[in-house]
C-alpha cells in the first residue's frame, strides 16, 4: 500500500484514513504526500492506536500548521532524540523548533553519562551553551568532534567552562584542532595549560608570535621567560 499512497491526491488521502489498518510505514507516507492538509494529520492525532508510534508522534509534531498546543502536547511524549530532529529540521514550524530546543535544553540535566555525550557530537549551536556548562571532559571531548562547532565556539568551551587541565591535550590531540594554528597560539598564552603542554606549543609558533608573547602581559612569567629565551636563541643564531 505504501508505494501508491505517495501519488495519492488530498481526497484520496482523506479516505485512506479512514480505515483502521493503516501501519506505521502507511502514516508517515500519508504524513510526508505534499497533499496531506492540517486537517489529515489532525485526524491522524486524534487515533490513539496510531500515536502508539513515536516516528508517527516525531513527523505530526513537526508538520507545518498543526496547531501550537496539539504540537506541543505530542512533543511532551517524545525522547531527547526526536527532539533534536525537531529543532534541526529546516520543515520545523519556528515556534516548535524554539519549543524542541527549550525542552531539549531543560532535559540535558536529567540525560545520562552516555546520552549527552552523544548530544554533544549531534547538536547545534544553541545547545553548545548548556554542554559546555557540565565541564564534563567526555563530554567536552565529543563536542570537539562535533562538524557545527567552529573555532569562536571552542573559545567559548575554554574560556567560559573551565575545563579539566586533560582537555587541553585533548585539543591539541584532535585531528582538526590541533591543526589550527589560532587554536594552539591561544593555548600558549592560556595561564590554564599546564605549563609542559604549553611550552610543547609555544616552540612550534612563528617568530613573530613568540617575540609578541615575550612581552605581553597576562601570560604567566613562565611562558614568557621561555618566549624571551626563544628571542635571544634566534637573535644569536642570526
Amino acid at each position: 500500500m505504501a508505494d501508491s499512497i505517495s501519488e495519492m491526491n488530498g481526497d484520496e488521502l482523506f479516505a485512506l484514513i479512514r480505515r483502521d489498518d493503516l501501519n506505521e510505514g502507511d502514516l508517515l507516507e500519508v504524513l510526508r504526500n505534499p497533499f496531506c492538509t492540517v486537517e489529515i494529520a489532525e485526524k491522524i492525532a486524534s487515533s490513539s492506536s496510531w500515536l502508539s508510534s513515536q516516528v508517527v508522534r516525531e513527523r505530526l509534531t513537526g508538520f507545518r500548521g498543526l496547531p501550537v498546543g496539539r504540537a506541543m502536547n505530542l512533543m511532551s511524549t517524545l525522547p531527547w532524540t526526536s527532539l533534536l530532529l525537531l529543532a534541526q529540521a529546516p520543515r520545523t514550524a519556528p515556534v516548535v523548533r524554539r519549543h524542541a530546543e527549550r525542552r531539549l535544553r531543560y532535559r540535558v540535566p536529567k540525560l545520562s553519562l552516555g546520552e549527552k555525550i552523544a548530544l554533544a557530537r549531534r547538536a547545534h549551536r544553541p545547545l553548545f551553551t548548556v554542554l559546555i556548562k557540565t565541564g564534563d571532559l567526555q563530554i567536552l571531548v565529543a563536542l570537539l568532534d562535533n562538524p557545527r562547532l567552529v573555532e569562536n565556539d571552542l573559545f567559548v568551551v575554554v574560556n567560559s567552562s573551565n575545563p579539566p587541565q586533560e582537555f587541553y591535550a585533548e585539543i591539541l590531540r584532535h585531528r582538526r584542532w590541533g591543526q589550527s594554528y589560532k587554536i594552539r597560539s591561544a593555548l600558549a598564552r592560556d595561564e590554564r595549560v599546564p605549563l609542559p603542554l604549553a611550552l610543547s606549543v609555544l616552540v612550534q609558533l612563528r617568530p613573530s608570535d613568540i617575540r609578541r608573547i615575550a612581552q605581553q602581559s597576562g601570560v604567566s612569567d613562565s611562558i614568557r621567560d621561555a618566549a624571551r629565551a626563544l628571542c635571544q636563541k634566534e637573535d644569536r643564531e642570526h
